[in-house]
């Protein structure tokens, strides 16, 4: 058995970080209790990364919230309790599990652990992801480059393969959902280089698992959000990303984000969470290998080209 696969489900060394009250940050899924909004997955069972912030918080809770079983992965491990709690505190099915992505042993053992608890893998959805508003590439360190190429693709590959190992093994098959950007289509502007790389190369990924999991009722999906209003757009105002690191914007800004700030300008994460719910319901004799959103207002860049 992998190394931690006894604790996963168990909640004994959980419950005092589950009574733990933290600080929402602006941005996140909103902390109602779940309502129950039916049952599009009922005995459906996911994994989805990122899950204690942003898009995949968003995701984590709707899928709970139609009777999906969900377990949700993060590094962030107060927020991940946090997560956690709100779904069942909303009488959602929810698992949490702190992990790298990046890490082959800890991937492997949080999908072990997952499919001998619940028997069974549904739904992969990979939001976990490093954003990086980096300067033009001759300023960019190979230590910035490793650290978005590691989350942003290394992570989806291997998340995709383990899904991929269990799903190919049921007549069910099963759904897998990248989450994209518009830099996985287009280069809008100066800078960014790792990230656009990052992403450009998980849309390679997609296509061609696509192809493979064909005759095997496995679907792939990339939905390409841009702008959306999460705690990584938020700290943009503050001309930052990742914590404290400087975000390069020339070129970047249109005018209505230069004047009343970029997460004001953003869609809400809810836009995206639906998404993912309406593509985890389809059937498997149809494919929805893109969608893309954002807001209105950037139409005049990105067009119909994400």
């Amino acid at each position: 058995m992998p190394p931690g696969a006894s604790a996963l489900f168990d909640p004994t060394p959980h419950c005092k970080m589950l009574r733990r009250r933290s600080r929402m940050p602006a941005g996140r899924a909103k902390e109602e209790k779940l309502e129950n909004q039916g049952k599009r997955l009922e005995g459906k069972v996911a994994i989805v990364t990122g899950g204690a912030s942003g898009i995949g918080e968003a995701v984590a809770k709707i899928y709970a919230a139609n009777a999906c079983k969900v377990l949700i992965v993060d590094l962030n491990e107060e927020r991940l309790r946090k997560v956690e709690a709100d779904i069942k505190g909303g009488h959602g099915v929810c698992a949490a599990r702190r992990a790298d992505v990046t890490d082959e042993g800890q991937v492997i053992s949080f999908f072990h652990d997952s499919l001998e608890h619940w028997g069974k893998l549904d739904i992969l959805v990979n939001s976990a992801g490093r954003d990086s508003l980096a300067p033009p590439i001759s300023q960019v360190t190979l230590e910035e480059w490793n650290k978005t190429i590691g989350p942003n693709l290394t992570g989806v590959f291997l998340c995709c393969r383990e899904a991929f190992r269990i799903m190919e093994k049921q007549e069910s098959g099963g759904r897998i959902i990248n989450m994209g950007s518009s830099s996985a289509r287009l280069a809008s502007g100066p800078g960014h280089c790792p990230y656009r790389a990052s992403k450009h190369g998980m849309m390679g990924l997609s296509k061609n698992i696509l192809l493979e999991g064909m005759k095997k009722k496995i679907g792939v999906t990339v939905i390409n959000p841009s702008h959306v209003k999460t705690p990584m757009t938020e700290i943009i105002d503050k001309g930052l990303y990742d914590g404290t690191l400087p975000a390069y914007l020339d070129g970047w800004l249109d005018e209505k984000e230069s004047k009343e700030g970029i997460y004001a300008s953003c869609i809400d994460v809810e836009n995206v969470a639906e998404l993912a719910l309406y593509v985890a319901t389809r059937a498997p004799e149809v494919t929805i290998p893109q969608i893309a959103l954002y807001p209105t207002h950037k139409a005049h860049r990105y067009g119909m080209e994400v």
